[in-house]
């Protein structure tokens, strides 16, 4: 009886998502069809991601000496050196054209995957999953052609065949998942709101909540109104110098952290004595003290990194002295049978047993550093970092919302790198000390 269930639920669980992926099919054959066949001057091709940068691009051939890379090989391939609009926007609609038709091929083999109920059927739909969402980052969501909500329709349907596909995923499967799945409650909550006359909390003004598509758009559109770069780099530069004010905190914060944890595992009374400041002083505020800071050490990187390593220290040392504890009696006892210095015994048992507690706090340290890198830039004046750019994004909400989140994008994805960093460091020394 319960063999029988269980063939009857996985034969459920495959019609299901065979159906749910042939109406994806023809989500996608839709789109395909329909960015192909699109008017040069039609608003959906205009106002797509691929369509403005594409405008751009035509308007930097005209310059001379265009500093931008794409503006520079687009002169190569332009009639005279210069490419004109009808001919970036059919480079557009060819774009848009064959991201839909990646996602109808990966349709097709999800499909194929599924009717065989493969192991990799899950795999496959987040490749799919992946092309929707690149879609939905280009396809113009606002005007009177369905593109947009098509788009978000084929999101939706990949998110729901996952529920149903057989197959594993590692995490950072799980993590495109958890992405995907806020751009459609984003999106489709903007929609619900927009259509109950925007009564819905956030929905009153446009600005409260851009579409993707928009954020998207504006990173490949220039910082300022016609100039040479665009926002993507200006926002890439700015991120990189924060990174290196984060990175210099980080190591600084964590080597002091390391030392005052394992000075506090080897001296109770200095434990007992100078434990209560090291958290006192994770009680005042940041950015009360990082103007202290900026005055005592002067405006540049170093004040940054001082403030970056002010929160990146405590995780550390508190995580520290809790690893190097950790060592049961008998191993420390044995060790001491052997005569083992207070080196020895550090190295050879204290440091190997509590590094899975140091990665714990450099994984938190990692984006706490980033976190106090940006906090750090702004009283040191800094003008070139992320700091800088998400205020004067925030000077100008209301009229361009998007470059602000672009800007807190930026900011994030250095976080996230960051702490990526740290974790492949960690799997790479736990598994050597494994094998």
């Amino acid at each position: 009886m319960i063999l029988s269930d269980l063939t009857t639920q996985t034969s459920l669980s495959k019609w299901i998502s065979l159906t749910l992926a042939a109406v994806l099919l023809l989500v996608g054959i839709w789109l395909a069809v329909g960015q192909w066949t699109l008017p040069l001057d039609d608003p959906a091709l205009v106002e797509s991601t691929p369509g403005q940068l594409s405008l751009w691009v035509a308007g930097q051939t005209a310059d001379s000496r265009p500093e931008s890379p794409l503006a520079i090989m687009a002169k190569w391939t332009g009639a005279d050196g210069v490419l004109s609009e009808e001919a970036a926007l059919a480079r557009a609609r060819a774009v848009l054209g064959l991201l839909a038709l990646v996602a109808v091929g990966l349709t097709v083999v999800t499909l194929s995957h599924l009717y065989r109920q493969s192991g990799r059927s899950r795999i496959v739909t987040i490749w799919l999953l992946l092309s929707y969402i690149a879609l939905l980052l280009n396809v113009a969501v606002e005007g009177e052609r369905p593109y947009g909500s098509l788009t978000l329709a084929g999101l939706a349907l990949c998110l729901i065949i996952l529920i149903f596909a057989p197959g594993h995923f590692s995490d950072i499967y799980g993590f495109l998942i958890v992405i995907a799945s806020i751009l459609v409650f984003w999106e489709l909550y903007k929609a619900l709101g927009a259509a109950t006359g925007n009564s819905l909390p956030l929905t009153d003004f446009p600005w409260k909540l851009p579409h993707w598509q928009n954020i998207a758009e504006q990173l490949l559109q220039p910082a300022r109104r016609n100039g040479p770069f665009l926002l993507i780099r200006i926002l890439g530069e700015a991120a990189f110098i924060t990174w290196l004010e984060a990175i210099t905190g980080f190591i600084v914060g964590s080597l002091l952290g390391f030392g005052l944890g394992t000075l506090f595992a080897h001296s109770p009374l200095l434990e007992r004595g100078l434990l209560p400041y090291v958290v006192a002083s994770q009680t005042v505020p940041i950015i009360a003290i990082a103007p202290m800071i900026v005055a005592f050490l002067g405006q540049g990187w170093l004040p940054v990194a001082v403030i970056s390593a002010y929160l990146t220290f405590f995780p550390v040392t508190v995580n520290t002295l809790r690893g190097l504890l950790s060592p049961p009696p008998l191993k420390l006892e044995l060790m001491h049978s052997y005569a083992a210095s207070r080196a020895d015994i550090l190295w050879k048992l204290r440091v190997p047993s509590a590094l899975p507690y140091i990665f714990t706090a450099l994984k938190v340290s990692a984006t706490a550093s980033v976190v106090g890198a940006i906090v750090g830039e702004l009283p040191s004046s800094r003008s070139d970092g992320l700091a800088a750019a998400i205020l004067r994004a925030s000077g100008n909400y209301a009229a361009e919302p998007e470059k602000l989140w672009a800007a807190i994008i930026m900011a994030t994805l250095v976080g996230i790198a960051f702490f990526t960093i740290v974790s492949l460091v960690e799997r790479r020394v736990l598994r050597g000390m494994m094998a």
